[in-house]
C-alpha cells in the first residue's frame, strides 16, 4: 500500500487553499480510515502589477501562490517533512472584465495544478526514500585503530 494512503490532507483557508485540497485529493490515492500522517498547508497569494503603461494603466498581472507545507506524524507527535514551494502565472487586463476575470480564474488553475502536483510528488519521494532508508543494511564502522599505531601518529 502507498504510504500516501496514510495521510490526510488537513482544511486550508481561503478559496485558493479549498481549490488546492481537492486538488490533492484528486491526485492521492483514497486515504485509510486512520490515517497516520497529517498535510498541514498554509497558503498565500499575492497579485503584482508587471505591465504599466505610461498612463499607470495594468495591463498585465502576475499571480503567485506560495505554500508551506509540514508533513505530521500522529504517532510521533513530531514534523517529520517541511517543504515551501511557490509557483507563478500571468494573465492579462483587458477592456472586459469579464475576460479579465476568465484569465485569473485559469491562472489560479494553473498554479494550483502546478503546486498539487509538485507536492504530491515531493511527499512520494519522501516516503520512497525514508522506505529505502528502513532497507539499507546498518552503516559499516571502520575498526578501531590500534593503540600502538594511534600512540605513534599521534605522540600519545
Amino acid at each position: 500500500m502507498s504510504q500516501l494512503a496514510n495521510v490526510r490532507i488537513a482544511l486550508i483557508k481561503d478559496e485558493s487553499g479549498q481549490a488546492l485540497r481537492n486538488a490533492l485529493l484528486d491526485r492521492m490515492p483514497t486515504p485509510v480510515p486512520s490515517p497516520r500522517y497529517v498535510l498541514n498547508i498554509g497558503m498565500t497569494e499575492t497579485q503584482i502589477g508587471i505591465a504599466i503603461t505610461s498612463s499607470a494603466t495594468i495591463t498585465r498581472q502576475q499571480l503567485r501562490d506560495t505554500l508551506h507545507a509540514e508533513l505530521f506524524d500522529t504517532r510521533g507527535q513530531q514534523v517529520l517533512w517541511k517543504q515551501d514551494l511557490s509557483t507563478t502565472s500571468g494573465y492579462n487586463i483587458l477592456d472586459s472584465q469579464f475576460s479579465t476575470l476568465i484569465g485569473q480564474q485559469d491562472a489560479q488553475q494553473r498554479n494550483i495544478d502546478d503546486l498539487s502536483q509538485r507536492l504530491v510528488d515531493m511527499l512520494a519521494l519522501f516516503f520512497d526514500r525514508a522506505a529505502d532508508e528502513q532497507r539499507l543494511p546498518p552503516p559499516v564502522v571502520p575498526p578501531a585503530t590500534p593503540p600502538s599505531l594511534s600512540s605513534e601518529i599521534f605522540g600519545r
